[in-house]
C-alpha cells in the first residue's frame, strides 16, 4: 500500500509540474507577444512623431494659397494635437490613423494648386513627407503583423483566460482607410522637373 501511495503521489506531482510548466509557457508567450507589439510600435512611433512635426511646416506653406480650405487645416491640426497628446498605444494608433487621413487629404487638395505644388518650399516638404511616409509604410507592416499575432494570442482558448487576468486588450492596427487608398502612392508632380 505504501508503494501505491508513492506512485499516486509521483503521478500527482508530475501532473502538477506539467500544469505549472504549461501555465508558465502560456504566460511567457503572451508577455512575449505584448513586448513584440511594444517594440514594433516604438520603432514606428519615432516616424509618426516626425510626420506630426512636419504638419506645421506643411500648413505654413499651403495655408496662404488655400485660405478657403480652413476646415481641412483644422482637421489636420486637431489630428496632430490628438497624436501628440495620446498616451496609450491604442490612442496613438487611432490618432495616427486620423492624422494619416487628414495629411493625405491636404496633399490631394494641394494638387489642385499648380503654383503651390511647384514652389520650392512645397517640393522640398513633399519630398520629406514622402520619405517619412515610405519609412512608416515599411514599419507599419511589421507593427501590424506583431499586433495581429498578439490579438490572436489573447483570443484563443485557453490563453484568453490568462490574457483576461493580465488585462490584455485588443490593439488596433495602423490601417489605411478606403478613403486614403485613393491617395496611396500619390506623389506631387513638379512641372518642368
Amino acid at each position: 500500500m505504501n508503494i501505491e501511495l508513492l506512485i499516486a503521489g509521483i503521478v500527482v506531482l508530475i501532473i502538477v509540474v506539467g500544469l505549472v510548466g504549461w501555465m508558465v509557457g502560456v504566460y511567457n508567450g503572451l508577455v512575449m507577444r505584448r513586448n513584440d507589439v511594444d517594440k514594433a510600435f516604438a520603432n514606428i512611433d519615432v516616424l509618426l512623431k516626425q510626420r506630426a512635426d512636419q504638419i506645421p511646416d506643411l500648413m505654413r506653406v499651403v495655408q496662404t494659397a488655400m485660405n478657403h480650405e480652413h476646415a481641412l487645416f483644422t482637421r489636420l491640426s486637431d489630428a496632430r494635437q490628438q497624436y501628440l497628446n495620446a498616451s496609450s498605444l491604442n490612442d496613438k494608433v487611432d490618432a495616427s490613423n486620423q492624422l494619416n487621413a487628414a495629411l493625405k487629404s491636404v496633399i490631394a487638395v494641394a494638387e489642385g494648386y499648380p503654383t503651390l505644388i511647384s514652389g520650392p518650399n512645397m517640393v522640398e516638404l513633399q519630398q520629406a513627407i514622402s520619405a517619412v511616409e515610405e519609412r512608416i509604410a515599411d514599419r507599419r507592416e511589421f507593427f501590424n503583423e506583431s499586433v495581429n499575432l498578439y490579438n490572436i494570442a489573447i483570443a484563443v482558448f485557453p490563453d484568453l483566460f490568462f490574457a483576461r487576468m493580465l488585462s490584455y486588450q485588443r490593439i488596433p492596427l495602423l490601417a489605411i482607410s478606403a478613403e486614403e487608398t485613393r491617395y496611396e502612392g500619390v506623389k506631387l508632380e513638379v512641372p518642368g522637373a
